[in-house]
């Protein structure tokens, strides 16, 4: 019964005009949205298949390298996003205690004073 569904749902949606098209008239906000990127290899491919889009000769070449441009540039978005949620993360620092005297706050520990740990 879900596959029946499904397969029904896809034909209704596919017989729809697409409300949200990409045309050559996006270059622009496809190029500020490229620029506000990371750099890194999905952005490279990104800007690459903007540049020909931007020198294509019809309509339909220009919609082909606009959707390579959504799909790299996407992909390099998402990238931005993970990398950003890393970087929040805090990491646990290992204090001393009786057999590690090495450790920040022991009294063999000649680095730095890291929060949280009892200087000695």
């Amino acid at each position: 019964m879900r596959v029946i569904f499904a397969t029904a749902a896809f034909l209704c949606l596919a017989s729809l005009p697409a409300a949200g098209a990409i045309t050559c008239a996006d270059i622009p906000a496809a190029q500020k949205f490229v620029d506000g990127l990371k750099p890194g290899p999905n952005t490279t491919k990104a800007q690459a298949h903007l540049d020909a889009a931007k020198s294509a000769g019809n309509e339909s070449k220009c919609v082909a390298e606009l959707n390579e441009v959504n799909k790299y540039a996407g992909r390099s978005a998402a990238a931005d996003k993970r990398m950003a949620s890393r970087g929040t993360r805090r990491t646990r620092v290992l204090c001393a205690d009786t057999l590690h005297q090495d450790r920040p706050g022991g009294s063999d520990y000649h680095g730095p004073p890291v929060a949280g740990c009892p200087r000695r």
